[in-house]
């Protein structure tokens, strides 16, 4: 008897319980809207969402007895490279060298275009001439005679004019070395050239009348003009002008320039 007395008291228990769910539910339902603006008006809610998003204090992680018995790997070092001998590059040879210097008594007959003595090519505009120019050797008994060089040169529409400027440029290291002079004032400028009825009429600056070699050095830098002007088949003799005048005589010596003057002058 008794027991089932304390049957009937847990079941009315339970059932109290069940009753008082059931209506927190109900008023739960009921009032739903007013707790959700409650609970939105004291921002309950956010300080819940922060209290969430703290991070956790870091945890020092301890190693077992296992992982600290291990040795550390070591660092990996990457190995030197092989020594390398390095081979030294020849630089790459031109594509052509630089033409040599011709002493020659005839003209060297025409060739490939060649290149300048600064390796430089000619323009797509320019034609080439292989020009023969005179310049001076002394000879062993203190004579001198004349020696012709053969040089290209490179021109749009005047080669004497280009030839006439190559022989006051003088000599290069290597025809010096050949024993060669020039006689032709340094200083000398070629103002202007024109060639009528086989005549040249070459204009010179003022410095092409003072030579410091006497006569024999007035002799000489005439016919470096005259020879190599005449190598032209145009041209038979030269008028010799300084600073665009004819001059009867040039230097204290007295060489006659006043009338053209040829090969058969000399």
């Amino acid at each position: 008897m008794a027991r089932r007395k304390k049957n009937n008291k847990a079941s009315i228990g339970c059932l109290f319980w069940i009753a008082l769910i059931l209506l927190v539910l109900v008023i739960f339902l009921f009032n739903r809207e007013t707790i959700q603006n409650v609970l939105d008006e004291t921002g309950f809610l956010d300080i819940i969402q922060k209290e969430k998003d703290i991070t956790p204090p870091d945890v020092k992680q301890t190693k077992t007895p296992e992982e600290q018995s291990q040795k550390p790997e070591k660092d990996i070092v990457a190995a030197p490279p092989e020594n390398i001998v390095e081979t030294p590059v020849k630089p790459a040879e031109s594509a052509s060298e630089p033409e040599k210097t011709v002493v020659a008594v005839d003209v060297v007959p025409e060739k490939a275009v060649p290149e300048t003595e600064t390796g430089d090519k000619p323009a797509p505009d320019q034609k080439v001439r292989r020009s023969k120019m005179y310049f001076v050797e002394v000879l062993d008994d203190g004579s001198i005679q004349m020696k012709s060089i053969v040089r290209p040169v490179y021109y749009v529409d005047s080669p004497l004019t280009e030839t006439m400027k190559t022989l006051l440029e003088g000599l290069s290291g290597s025809e010096l070395n050949m024993g060669l002079i020039t006689l032709i004032p340094e200083q000398t400028t070629l103002l202007s050239i024109s060639v009528k009825n086989g005549i040249a009429y070459i204009n010179f600056s003022d410095s092409f009348r003072f030579n410091s070699f006497g006569a024999e050095g007035y002799t000489a830098q005439l016919k470096q003009v005259v020879f190599t002007a005449t190598e032209f088949n145009n041209v038979n003799a030269v008028q010799i002008l300084i600073e665009g005048a004819l001059n009867e005589y040039m230097g204290p010596e007295g060489s006659f320039i006043g009338e053209p003057l040829s090969r058969d002058d000399f």
